[in-house]
C-alpha cells in the first residue's frame, strides 16, 4: 500500500529550481533512503513531505488524501500529517531535561511512556539530564524517542548520522533500524552517504539536480547504475575515455586501442562514451592486456588499492591487490563490470 506519493512534484526556491517533475511513491513499512549531492533536493524533499514547505506544482498525497496541491488550493499543515521528524542538528530543547523532550510530544505528556521510550533506545538513565549534558550520539537516541513518542504514520530523518563520529554512527544505524523494524515505521531518510543506503534501505532514490534519476533496491541499483554518478555511488572508477565499436560481427568497447567484447549497456556503435569499472572486475598481470603504470596505492582494509593509468587517458582505473602491486603491468577488464554512458551525459 502506498503510504507516500509525490506526483510531478516542482520546487522553487528563489527563483532556482530545487525539485522537478519529482514523481516518488514510499510503500507503507518501508524505508526508503534518498541520496544524492550537495543541492540535489534531498532536504527540500523531507520538509515537503513534513509540510514544512509548499510544492509549486504537482502533488503530495498522504495516506491517499491530497496533503499539497497549489491546482486545488489544498495545504495540510505538519500538525496534521502525523509525521515525526529527526534533525541531523538533534533540535532538542536545552532547557529541558531528556525525559521532558520526549514527553512533550505526547498529547498528555505521559512520562511513564517516555521513560519507556528511552529505555528501548538504552538511554533511560539519562532521563534527568539536559541535552547539553549529553553526547551527539545520546541526544540523537532522544530525538529518535521523541518522534517515535507521537506514534506517526511516517518517520523523516533529515541525515540523522552526519555530526556523529564513526563509531557512534555504526551502533545509532544499526540501534535505530531495530527500532523502526520492531514499530513497522514507514521511514524516509535522507543522506549524503552511501553507507546510509546499502546497510539500511530497502529501496534507494537518486536525486541529480532536483531530479529523481533512479529508485530501486540496493541489489538493482548496484548491477544496474543509469548514471556515472551512481556507478561511482557503487564503487565504479574511471570515467575513461571509450567507443563503443563492432569488430568480426561482435559489438564491443575500445578503449586505450584494446578492444572488450561484449555490450555492457545499450551504447550505439561508433558512440563515443566513458567507461566505468569496479575494481574486482579488474585485474592486472604482465602477460597480455591494456598496458598500464602505477599512479598510486594505499592499503585498505586489508587489501591493497592500486590506481593506474592508461596510455591517453586522463582517468585511473583500480584494483584490488593481496600483495603490493608492481610499478607497471597490462590491465585485464572484465565487460561484466564495466558501465558506459554517454560522454555527454557524464557527471
Amino acid at each position: 500500500m502506498c503510504l507516500l506519493q509525490f506526483e510531478l512534484v516542482d520546487k522553487h526556491l528563489d527563483r532556482r529550481v530545487v525539485l522537478q517533475q519529482l514523481d516518488l511513491s514510499i510503500q507503507e513499512g518501508e524505508l526508503l533512503v534518498v541520496i544524492g549531492g550537495s543541492g540535489a533536493g534531498k532536504s527540500t524533499l523531507l520538509r515537503l513531505a513534513a509540510g514544512l514547505e509548499r510544492v509549486n506544482a504537482g502533488r503530495i498525497q498522504l495516506d491517499g488524501v491530497c496533503v499539497d496541491s497549489p491546482a486545488d488550493g489544498v495545504f495540510i499543515p505538519p500538525r496534521r500529517r502525523r509525521m515525526g521528524m529527526v534533525f541531523q542538528d538533534f533540535a532538542l530543547w536545552p532547557h529541558m531535561s531528556c525525559l521532558d523532550n520526549v514527553a512533550a510530544a505526547l498529547r498528555d505528556a505521559d512520562r511513564t511512556e517516555a521513560m519507556n521510550l528511552l529505555r528501548r533506545l538504552q538511554i533511560d538513565e539519562l532521563a534527568a539530564r539536559r541535552p547539553g549534558e549529553i553526547s551527539g550520539g545520546q541526544q540523537q537516541r532522544v530525538g529518535l524517542a521523541r518522534a517515535l513518542a507521537s506514534r506517526p504514520r511516517l518517520l523523516l530523518l533529515d541525515e540523522p548520522f552526519s555530526s556523529l563520529d564513526v563509531d557512534t554512527t555504526q551502533a545509532l544505524r544499526l540501534e535505530m533500524l531495530r527500532v523502526v523494524r520492531e514499530e513497522g515505521m514507514t521511514t524516509l531518510l535522507v543522506s549524503h552517504d552511501p553507507v546510509d543506503a546499502w546497510r539500511l534501505a530497502d529501496r534507494i532514490a537518486v536525486l541529480e539536480g532536483g531530479r529523481l534519476v533512479q529508485c530501486a533496491s540496493p541489489a538493482a541499483l548496484y548491477t544496474q547504475p543509469r548514471t556515472a554518478r551512481i556507478a561511482r555511488f557503487t564503487g565504479a572508477e574511471g570515467g575513461l575515455e571509450a567507443v563503443m565499436e563492432m569488430r568480426d560481427g561482435v559489438s564491443g568497447v575500445c578503449i586505450a586501442e584494446h578492444f572488450l567484447p561484449g555490450k555492457p549497456q545499450d551504447v550505439s556503435n561508433g558512440d563515443k562514451c566513458n567507461l566505468y569499472a569496479r575494481p574486482e572486475g579488474v585485474s592486472i598481470n604482465s602477460a597480455d592486456g591494456i598496458p598500464c603504470e602505477l599512479e598510486h596505492c594505499a592499503f585498505e582494509s586489508g587489501v591493497y588499492r592500486a590506481y593506474w593509468s592508461l596510455p591517453g587517458q586522463a582517468r585511473w582505473l583500480c584494483t584490488l591487490e593481496n600483495d603490493p602491486p608492481p610499478p607497471r603491468g597490462r590491465l585485464h577488464i572484465d565487460v561484466r563490470h564495466v558501465f558506459l554512458y554517454p560522454m555527454e551525459n557524464q557527471t
